[in-house]
């Protein structure tokens, strides 16, 4: 009986690991962040439309720029224009070589330093997008961070988008 058990608990683990391997996606890389994200902006509703912010705002808003700073090729942001929503998602194009989680990392802490600095201003004149802030997703695609202050209809739809439009094929 224990050797049934043992050759069970084999085949299982096998079967596990070559399931995960095949869940491994490759993905392109050869797009630059700004189509990326034009691409994603067919996918959203962004009430009274959208902004791009300077080329400084990574270095003026972001916690640990440096993290962010010579480790991607390029990146961009759409923010809604009105003040009514907080309305934003962003795709960090990462050079290759340079290490992911590390940029990451450094886009998650954008992400709550943005919770933190619209909770207040959230409470009490706009409760309704406090779910955007809490719902938001910071995902890699490859050598793409992608991340997402979005109703959770727009953030799957994105997310479902991205997982096609960026695997290689």
């Amino acid at each position: 009986m224990k050797k049934i058990t043992s050759i069970l608990l084999c085949l299982l683990a096998l079967t596990l690991c070559l399931c995960s391997c095949q869940d491994k996606k490759n993905y392109r890389d050869d797009l630059s962040s700004d189509l990326v994200a034009g691409e994603m902006l067919h996918y959203v509703n962004i009430e009274g439309g959208c902004t791009t912010p300077d080329n400084d705002y990574v270095s003026l808003e972001f916690p640990n720029p440096s993290a962010v700073e010579g480790k991607v090729a390029d990146w961009w942001i759409y923010a809604s224009i009105s003040s009514k929503t907080v309305d934003e998602f962003g795709v960090f194009h990462v050079n290759i070589g340079e290490d992911v989680q590390a940029v990451k990392s450094a886009v998650d802490e954008y992400v709550q330093y943005m919770k933190v600095k619209l909770e207040v201003y959230l409470e009490i004149y706009e409760p309704s997008e406090k779910a955007k802030l809490e719902n938001a997703q910071v995902k890699v695609f490859g050598n793409y961070v992608v991340y997402t202050m979005l109703s959770q209809d727009d953030t799957t739809a994105v997310y479902d988008m991205l997982d096609g439009y960026l695997e290689q094929k």
